[in-house]
């Protein structure tokens, strides 16, 4: 099946590479998925990417993946090892890229996530994974987030972004106005309600603040709820923004 496709070109390559930075991937409206995990995810999703480029040697997985991605009328290329390895952002080969456009937007749901200035990428990739996994619908984040697309996002997120939505940049303290049913429960290192004893509202969203700061004082100001994860040990001061995230979402969303 590679050995029948067409050859990657340099100006192909080259248009892949573009996207590892945000400045094309905002104009272009693109972004790049890596690893055959993720690719057949968003593709069995119903996700039709704009293209595809897998390596010679590539593995089973890739090539079902591949597979899958002919059947739904994408562009596919091939590549070698060497030549996909400098298309992608991992020190080694994934194996298989496609290229997606920008994910819609819908509207807000009744179980969210808000990340507030959370701007490491494998922590933002981490929290929507456990998002998807704990059943949130939404996922929002405010302008100084690592963005949803960034690679490392996508990688970390595991083939989430298929499945759940997301508001980028988005100014919390104005949608927490503006939709006044949505109850924001924020998470806080200390003096917050533990989250077992939190009388759940129909429509809640979960607030995630920087992994230095917390949530940002005009945000606070908009949440009824505020919560903390009990400790139960010594050690480290705290715990980081995507292991705090999923403890407080097993908490709520098992409820």
């Amino acid at each position: 099946m590679i050995d029948k496709l067409e050859r990657s070109s340099p100006k192909l390559r080259n248009a892949i590479r573009e996207l590892h930075h945000a400045d094309a991937r905002e104009q272009r409206q693109e972004f790049l998925v890596e690893g055959p995990h993720a690719c057949f995810d968003l593709i069995k999703a119903g996700l039709r990417p704009e293209l595809l480029v897998i390596a010679d040697d590539a593995s089973v997985e890739a090539q079902d993946c591949l597979a899958m991605a002919i059947q739904s009328g994408v562009r596919c290329f091939a590549a070698s090892s060497s030549e996909l390895q400098r298309m992608g952002t991992t020190k080694t080969t994934q194996g298989v890229v496609v290229v997606m456009s920008y994910l819609p937007t819908r509207e807000l749901g009744n179980r969210i996530v808000a990340l507030d200035g959370v701007a490491d990428p494998g922590n933002v990739g981490t929290i929507i994974r456990s998002a998807l996994w704990f059943g949130c619908t939404d996922v929002v984040t405010s302008s100084d987030c690592a963005d949803v697309y960034n690679p490392k996002v996508v990688r970390a997120s595991a083939g989430a972004l298929a499945s759940i939505n997301f508001v980028r940049r988005a100014d919390l303290s104005s949608i927490f106005a503006t939709h006044r049913d949505i109850h924001a429960i924020a998470a806080v290192a200390a003096d917050g309600t533990v989250p077992s004893e939190i009388r759940l509202p129909d429509r809640w969203c979960l607030v995630i603040g920087s992994e230095a700061h917390g949530v940002s004082p005009s945000v606070l100001k908009q949440c009824s709820i505020h919560t903390t994860i009990a400790r139960h040990g010594t050690g480290a001061e705290s715990l980081n923004a995507a292991v705090a995230a999923s403890v407080l979402l097993y908490e709520l969303a098992g409820r």
